[in-house]
């Protein structure tokens, strides 16, 4: 067997779909830190193939850190711009992913929705994965969509700088000890 470490850290971390491969879906959640120019933009692209449509709901998770920047309403306010009209739920109590996936019961009863697109950083889908699948969140109905912010960190390109790099690795190690201190599971 040859390995190819690049191949090898990107299939493992990169887990999310392409727009091109999103089915239709009726619920989106959202992370709301980062890009929100271009993460309107995606959703524009997504209305325009069908990908979301006017009745889709929007839980938008307010960035984490101590800022008195508002990333959920700049993010609205783009959505608006690009023409969307959604309902949208904004939510700053359940950001991390696994608080959303603890609490997302107190936000929406999510067995009334029947596909579901968690929409984050590129990077971050495996751990979203292991943490959906620990709290029992029906992944079965979920797929994920990154969005690359201004550092370039995507499948495609996180080896050709050192913030790409340092961010994919800081990823398998946060995933290595979120797992070693029994947070996640890897079966």
């Amino acid at each position: 067997m040859k390995l190819n470490t690049i191949n090898d850290i990107t299939n493992f971390i990169f887990v999310g779909k392409d727009i091109e491969e999103l089915s239709h879906y009726d619920l989106l959640i959202i992370n709301a830190d980062w890009a929100e120019e271009q993460l309107a933009k995606d959703m524009k692209l997504m209305l325009d193939r069908n990908v979301i449509d006017n009745n889709t709901l929007f839980i938008i998770c307010e960035s984490h850190g101590n800022t008195d920047r508002s990333s959920a309403n700049i993010l609205t306010n783009y959505l608006r711009k690009e023409g969307l009209v959604n309902k949208i739920i904004i939510d700053d109590k359940y950001i991390t992913n696994p608080e959303i996936l603890k609490n997302i019961d107190k936000l929406v009863d999510i067995n009334n929705y029947t596909r579901i697109l968690r929409v984050a950083k590129d990077f971050v889908a495996r751990r979203w994965y292991m943490n959906a699948k620990r709290y029992n969140f029906p992944i079965d109905k979920c797929d994920f969509y990154g969005v690359v912010d201004n550092r370039n960190i995507s499948k495609n390109d996180w080896y050709k700088s050192e913030a790409g790099i340092n961010q994919v690795m800081k990823e398998f190690i946060n995933i290595g000890e979120l797992t070693i201190n029994n947070e996640l599971s890897i079966k």
